[in-house]
């Protein structure tokens, strides 16, 4: 295949061979010359032109209808087409190199005698040196001249040592350019949707795996009561008299309930046995003590006036004093704000445990996130009811804890390809520089999550060793950073070491410049 090259003016062999340092091995490349490329007429220009498209293995050829770039052209072995048109139908090769002349030979040489002379008439003339000159078969020197011939040998030896000077100038350095090309963050953020019911990640409908995941927690916890409530505490004891209504002997047995009878009654008890004697109005006194505790039990005299049972119809009771000693004292109580109060904390205990505990059931590179983990009481049990005495509070609490399990490692991937798939044309993106973001949760179902996962890298511009070469071939040792800071984007000041150190010049071969790059 023919790559059709045209020249803008001004055209010049640099331009040429900047593009044969570009072309891959093989090409074939035909230089379109512009009427005005006097640049082409100059026949070691060309020559150097057909030497670097055999250094990189190109084929190279010339439109032009100016003659004597055709002439020069053909001497350097380019060829040379009047239009793409003929370089189209047919390309030619370059000519071989003309092959050298034989070395000069000397043959003799047969010198006729005088007449007269048979015998030199036979004899053949002697091999003479060039220049010499003969006279009657015998060969005679020319003048010395051995100090001209000394000089010539001084000269050419002289000339000689200058083509070896200018070859080994022009050949012998090398150089060693070590570039850092300037890095360019690149960013990508996609949204994905991990769903339940899928297996494998679907980078067209940018959705991952995701798959419901259990677990069963229960714990017991505590809380101090924070009621207060006035508890009774001492007994209220005091004196009752039994008055008998008939002519006999009634025995009142020990605990035998005499208790008020107005308001909230009051029930005593009677603390011994007393025996009341016979005769209507006899009288027998008895300790009494209150049932229950509390300030309930102190009540006036002459207020207890009845008793429980059959001894009401033989008897009549009645209490000559006050009785006293019934106290009370501030007790703790259970309210129902402890019991939600306990009942929060040992849920968001148990929540905590069942999330640890779903992460045991994950799968390598799968993630949980926490807003999608639902709790449900199977069952609650407290130790004590509201409004009764206690210090302490328990539960016993049992949980059933669900979440969605996406696959955060399939989700990477996604993000990592939009990356890739971002990154500008002409860059290349460092493998090793890539990094993920946390996913960004904006939607929760029971069985789908949506979320945005970000992705960054560092990306640099490649660079051409052949375009560097190229650049710099020939170019002073101070102007080729300047060159290379202004052509490419370098994080850095190039470096360039030369050897000889004593060369102030670039190697005039781009063969001759090595070019390393590095990424930092």
């Amino acid at each position: 295949m023919i790559h059709f090259i045209s020249l803008a003016p001004p055209a010049t062999v640099a331009k040429a061979r900047l593009a044969i340092f570009r072309a891959t091995l093989g090409s074939r490349l035909l230089f379109i010359l512009p009427e005005e490329a006097d640049n082409f007429a100059h026949l070691p220009r060309l020559k150097a032109l057909r030497q670097a498209a055999d250094d990189a293995g190109v084929e190279i050829g010339l439109v032009t209808r100016d003659k004597d770039i055709r002439y020069f052209a053909k001497k350097a072995r380019i060829p040379v087409y009047r239009s793409e048109v003929a370089a189209r139908r047919r390309w030619r090769w370059p000519k071989p190199e003309p092959p050298l002349p034989p070395p000069h030979k000397f043959r003799p040489a047969y010198i006729p005698a005088p007449p007269g002379s048979a015998a030199l008439q036979r004899a053949p003339a002697l091999v003479t040196k060039p220049g010499a000159t003969i006279i009657w078969g015998e060969p005679r020197a020319k003048a010395d001249r051995t100090w001209l011939r000394g000089l010539a040998y001084v000269g050419f030896i002289g000339i000689i040592a200058l083509i070896l000077w200018g070859l080994t100038w022009y050949l012998l350095p090398q150089a060693t350019v070590i570039l850092v090309p300037a890095r360019e963050t690149v960013y990508s953020s996609v949204e994905l949707v991990a769903r339940t019911g899928i297996e494998e990640p679907d980078a067209l409908n940018r959705l991952v795996p995701a798959r419901v995941v259990q677990a069963r927690v229960e714990g017991y916890g505590t809380t101090p009561t924070t009621g207060v409530d006035d508890a009774p505490v001492g007994k209220a004891t005091g004196v009752v008299t039994f008055i008998n209504k008939t002519g006999r002997e009634i025995t009142v047995p020990e605990g035998t309930i005499v208790r008020t009878t107005f308001g909230e009654n009051v029930r005593f008890r009677t603390q011994e046995e007393v025996s009341v004697p016979p005769g209507v109005g006899k009288q027998a006194q008895a300790p009494i003590e209150a049932v229950k505790p509390g300030l309930i039990g102190n009540v006036p005299a002459l207020t207890i006036n009845e008793i429980e049972g059959p001894l009401n119809i033989s008897l009549r009771v009645s209490n000559p004093f006050n009785t006293e000693g019934g106290t009370v004292e501030r007790v703790a109580v259970v309210t129902q704000a402890d019991k939600d109060r306990l009942k929060n904390e040992l849920l968001a205990q148990l929540q905590q445990q069942a999330y640890l505990k779903l992460g045991e059931n994950l799968r390598p590179g799968e993630y949980i996130p926490p807003e999608t983990v639902e709790t449900f009481v199977l069952a609650e049990t407290y130790d004590r009811f509201a409004g009764e005495h206690a210090d302490e509070l328990g539960l016993q609490l049992q949980l059933l804890a669900r979440g969605l399990a996406i696959d955060l490692d399939s989700a990477r991937m996604l993000s990592e390809r939009a990356l890739r798939e971002s990154v500008p044309e002409g860059l290349f993106l460092l493998e090793e520089t890539i990094q993920t973001g946390e996913p960004q949760f904006t939607l929760f179902d029971d069985e789908f999550v949506r979320f945005t996962m970000t992705a960054r890298g560092e990306a640099i511009r490649p660079i051409d060793a052949g375009e560097v070469r190229a650049l710099v071939a020939g170019a002073s040792l101070n102007d080729a950073p300047g060159l290379l800071q202004e052509t490419f984007a370098l994080a850095q000041p190039p470096v360039i070491v030369i050897e000889p150190a004593w060369i102030k010049t670039m190697p005039h071969l781009p063969s001759r410049i090595i070019v390393r790059v590095y990424k930092e």
